[in-house]
Formats: C-alpha cells, structure tokens, sequence
C-alpha cells in the first residue's frame, strides 16, 4: 500500500478530493450572477442571434445559435439561485431596458425617423435643443431627439413628471422635471437638455406647425445665465400622430391633464385610440446660436433682452419648420 492510500497519509492528496451530489459540488458553490450580469448576458445573446440569422453560411449559423443557446440557460440557471434582492434589482433594469427597446422600436419602425444636420450638435459639452410640439400629450418629440442625441435629456411638464406611470418610464429614459434648479445643473454639468417651449398644448391639428407662443421665455433665460449654445430642432411628422379635434379642459383638470384631448381616434376607439399614427418623422437640426457671444451672464435679468433671445430662438425654429414642410413629400412615406 502506497503511503498516499495509508490512514492518515498523504492530506494534500485528500484535500483535493470532493463529494459530488446531484452534479454539483458541495465544497465550489457558484456564486450568483448580479442582474447587470444576467443583462449583459442576454444582450450579448441577443447579438450573436441577430449575427446568425445574418450569416449566409448555415454551419455558421447552427453552431452561433446552439452557443447562443447554451449561454442562455446558463444564465436562466444562475438566476435561479439570485435572492429576492437581486430579482427586484433585475427588474428595475429589465424595466429600464423595456423603456429604451420601446422608444427605439419606435423611432426605427414605427416613425422611421431621419435626421438631418445632426452634426451641427456639439457632441460634448453644454447645449439646450429647442423643437416644436404637437398634439400628443406624451412628450414624443423629445423622445426622438434623444434617439438622436443619446446624451441629452427631455424636460417634462410637471403633472407628465409626476404621473404614477408614464413619469417613472419616462425618467429611465434620462427625462427630468423641467424645474429651472435642475437644468441650471444639468447644463453646469455640460449636459445637452431638449425643451419644448410652446405654452397651448396640447395644439390643436388646425394650428400644426404654427409655432405657439413661447411663454415668458425661461428656456432663454436660462441659457444666457449658463453661456448655453441654443439648436433649433425642427420635428416633421410628429404634428400628426393624434390629430386634436377639441379639447375639454375641465375634464382634463380633473384628470391631472393640462386639457383633455379629442382627437380622430380617441375615445372613439378607446383605449387603441392613443396608439400613434405610424407617420413617417424628419428631424432637422438647424445652426446653433452661440448665446455667450451675444449675451452676458448678467443679461439674465433683462427682461428685454431675455424675450429678444425668445423670439429669435422662436423665428429660426419656424423657418426651420417650413424647411422641413417643404422637403416632405408624403405625410406617411415622407
């Protein structure tokens, strides 16, 4: 007998020695996946499906998808062994993610978006993105753009920002509450900020691209206090998503709306009447308008000047509109 089979012989020999129950062992307990890990994990599952299906060669494409197979029960498998934490951690995210595949679906798909000078956006540093509203109670405009302009951050209403639902979806899109202490701090940051400015909304379908009025012009006060270059952003097709007939402003009051909409499709068809109509958009960015060279911080506080800022802001955004209008060719097929 060899002394590492003795009684008491060899420990190192025995010390690597476990016991296997049920195919795993009992002394090598994997540690759970994080639910960013299960993420990643999935999206790099997703991706070498869609390199499959792109691939001419067949071989290729069997041998991708059995990988990308068996790397998703692996991750099923260790999810399985997450705790309760973790599970509500990957749901925040899945959440977050179902956001942004929605918005995306709807930029590529259901709107088509294209865009046009999206290189005359700074791509770092301070800017504040200003584009027309339609009729559409959900911010859709300021969501495109951001498709567009991945770093930049719709500002929403406050009754939008505090609605149960649409508020905390919109938020895991980068949406923020329009309160001027939070863009003062985004822009301080050299963050890029979308602002809708037209004060009647929802607008009704006869005025489409008739820009409003643009309030007391905090947009462009805010811009001259930061030294924030302005790009007018002109939204074509958007106008026509949901077609307002009339608005009922006391039932939307009572709704928490800032009016209730009646459009060609609600509530004549209920609840499909607020799905969008699939029209074909055109984003046009226009040159931008260097406010530090015009203006001093401390012109924030005439109001003269503060509103000459808004209307200019206001005039190019127009004529940037009818650009648009006239480059279009089909309301549905752009």
């Amino acid at each position: 007998m060899s002394e590492a089979d003795r009684p008491g012989g060899d420990e190192g020999s025995r010390a690597r020695l476990r016991v296997f129950r049920g195919g795993r062992a009992r002394g090598g307990r994997a540690r759970p996946a994080s639910p960013r890990d299960v993420v990643r994990r999935l999206s790099a599952l997703e991706r070498r499906v869609e390199q499959a299906l792109g691939s001419g060669d067949q071989r290729a494409e069997r041998d991708r998808l059995r990988a990308a197979l068996d790397q998703a029960l692996a991750a099923v498998a260790r999810l399985r062994r997450s705790t309760p934490r973790d599970l509500a951690e990957l749901a925040d995210v899945l959440r977050a993610d179902a956001t942004e595949s929605l918005l995306a679906a709807l930029y590529r798909w259901w709107w088509r978006v294209e865009t046009v000078g999206l290189e005359r956006v700074p791509a770092s540093g301070r800017v504040m993105l200003v584009a027309n509203r339609g009729g559409a109670l959900v911010p859709y405009e300021a969501l495109m753009i951001r498709e567009a302009v991945r770093r930049a951050h719709p500002l929403l209403d406050d009754w939008m920002a505090t609605a149960p639902l649409l508020g905390a979806a919109l938020a895991r899109a980068g949406a923020v509450r329009a309160a001027p202490a939070t863009v003062r701090r985004l822009l301080g940051r050299g963050e890029a900020v979308i602002v809708c400015p037209e004060s009647i909304h929802p607008k009704p379908f006869r005025d489409r691209y008739r820009l409003g009025r643009f309030g007391r012009g905090v947009f462009a006060r805010l811009a001259i206090e930061t030294a924030t270059p302005i790009v007018p952003v002109a939204v074509i097709g958007a106008e026509e998503v949901h077609p307002v007939l009339a608005r009922l402003d006391l039932p939307g009051r009572l709704l928490g709306l800032p009016a209730l909409p009646i459009t060609l499709t609600f509530p004549w068809l209920g609840l499909w009447g607020l799905v969008p109509l699939p029209t074909k958009w055109a984003l046009l960015f226009g040159d931008p308008l260097d406010v530090a060279v015009r203006h001093r911080p401390g012109d924030a506080s005439d109001p003269a000047l503060v509103g000459r800022l808004r209307d200019q802001v206001r005039e190019r955004l127009q004529a940037l509109v009818l650009e648009g209008l006239r480059r279009r060719r089909s309301l549905f097929l752009g």
